[in-house]
């Protein structure tokens, strides 16, 4: 299994905003996009307003063609504006990939 892990750092005071706008993406996509599963973490201590969005693949071959039409999703107006409030909202951000063997 291949977990694809956003961490961002919300700009102050807009954590649940950004929060709200995942939990909205996944309610509509995560199916569609081919994930097996997701998550979606904020800070209980650490830098304030972080926000960490994980994505379940089966394997890299679901993860690239999810890749795949996630770049084309950047055409989508409705896309569009989604990721308008999500970069409105977010100071900064990066991606991980993961390999994961489940031990339980």
């Amino acid at each position: 299994m291949l977990t694809e892990r956003l961490t961002f750092r919300a700009k102050y005071g807009h954590g649940d905003e950004l929060t709200g706008l995942f939990r909205e993406w996944f309610s509509k996509m995560a199916k569609q996009a081919g994930m097996t599963g997701a998550r979606l973490y904020t800070d209980a201590t650490g830098p304030m307003f972080t926000v960490v969005a994980e994505s379940d693949f089966p394997d890299m071959a679901a993860y690239a063609a999810f890749f795949a039409q996630d770049q084309s999703m950047y055409a989508d107006p409705e896309f569009q504006t989604w990721f308008g409030k999500t970069v409105a909202a977010t100071e900064s951000g990066d991606r991980q990939l993961f390999n994961m063997d489940k031990l339980m």
